[in-house]
């Protein structure tokens, strides 16, 4: 029987980990912790001879149950690089007060207190922050939904707040707003039947090309004489950007790449495939959100949205750019696993860039990026 040792070995230690939550959550006995960044279990304890259910519960060992988790919750419909789903529009918040708080179109936040306020759900798993040091957060209130709102970068696991959400707080209708990873993760923990799990009755995910860990940025911000504690706004666009007591820093993307944690290299998610409603920024519409609707849970709540008038929406001509960056994160998330497994074959990068029929540079810089998040 697979146990947390085997976890450990093959997915925690090897960078695979993408810090989800969901082992910390499963741990009956509270032995799993969340430590100097990834999940830990500081002691083996007798509770742990024979069990193998933070194991059980790692959907990274799982990709292969992906498509059938998409089949029972989406369907197996039309497929784009960004995943199957049943429209997509632009659309930005009608709350003033959401609009002064929010970072873009503000549609999560409206979406949040929508279904708060309409009996959809009683709370929501969200990621706020103390500093810009990014936590996650139950979601009860209009404070709470705000105080969130905002883009921080970092790994958070967002699922381990699922125990308290339902046994300290009683939440039976609970929303999970987080990156592609959290979103698998929970359907996958639902696919699978844990208790917990089916408390989750919305999955609001969150366009991510790729996270940052949080210490790596910080460090960016001071070599440019930023205080972290001033900053006002981080966001990624063609380039990185720091708002910060009003000044404005962009760094080159190749600058942070090194701030990449190692299982965002081979992340072939961006859009958030197995959302109910699936959320994000578009380059060329600066305040709006795209907004892809997948489930038919989601299209009854965003419909409600729009009758009541909180949002306001207009039509996409297509999805033509969010459908190149979902499919150039496929591609080179396919190809970084590629390398690694070669890697981990005992080829050299000349071998691997001739298997692959790629350049050496680019698979020298590839494993020297993964040797970095190991270190």
């Amino acid at each position: 029987m697979p146990s947390y040792e085997d976890l450990e070995a093959r997915i925690i230690d090897t960078g695979e980990c993408t810090v989800c939550g969901a082992c910390i959550l499963a741990c009956p006995s509270f032995h799993v912790k969340f430590t100097d960044g990834r999940p830990k279990r500081l002691k083996r304890s007798v509770d742990c001879v024979g069990c193998s259910i933070c194991y059980d519960a790692c959907y990274v060992l799982r990709h292969s149950l992906i498509k059938d988790i998409e089949g029972s919750v989406i369907g197996r419909g039309k497929r784009e690089s960004t995943g199957s789903f049943r429209r997509a529009t632009l659309a930005r918040t009608q709350d003033v007060g959401i609009a002064g708080t929010c970072q873009d179109g503000g549609i999560v936040s409206t979406l949040l207190l929508y279904a708060l306020d309409s009996g959809v759900i009683d709370g929501a798993l969200v990621v706020g922050r103390d500093g810009w040091v990014p936590v996650e957060r139950i979601a009860k209130t209009r404070e709470d939904i705000l105080s969130a709102a905002g883009t921080k970068y970092g790994v958070v696991p967002v699922l381990r707040a699922l125990r308290a959400a339902v046994v300290d707080h009683g939440m039976s209708n609970v929303c999970v707003v987080g990156s592609p990873c959290h979103i698998q993760s929970i359907r996958y923990l639902k696919y699978k039947g844990l208790p917990l799990a089916s408390s989750v009755s919305l999955a609001v995910g969150l366009f991510c090309r790729e996270n940052y860990e949080y210490a790596g940025i910080a460090e960016k911000a001071r070599a440019y004489g930023l205080d972290m504690e001033m900053v006002k706004r981080l966001d990624v666009r063609d380039t990185f950007e720091i708002y910060s007591d009003g000044r404005k820093v962009s760094l080159d993307i190749t600058e942070v790449k090194s701030c990449v944690p190692r299982h965002c290299l081979v992340c072939q998610d961006f859009a958030a495939e197995l959302a109910d409603i699936a959320v994000g920024s578009d380059i060329s519409n600066r305040g709006w959100c795209t907004v892809i609707i997948r489930t038919e849970e989601g299209d009854g709540i965003f419909a409600g949205m729009e009758q009541r008038g909180l949002v306001e929406t207009r039509s996409m001509e297509d999805l033509c750019g969010i459908e190149e960056i979902a499919h150039r994160k496929k591609e080179k998330g396919k190809q970084t696993g590629q390398i690694f497994r070669l890697s981990e074959e005992g080829l050299d990068a000349s071998e691997i860039a001739s298997k692959l029929g790629i350049a050496e540079e680019r698979v020298s810089h590839r494993l020297e990026r993964a040797t970095d998040r190991e270190t």
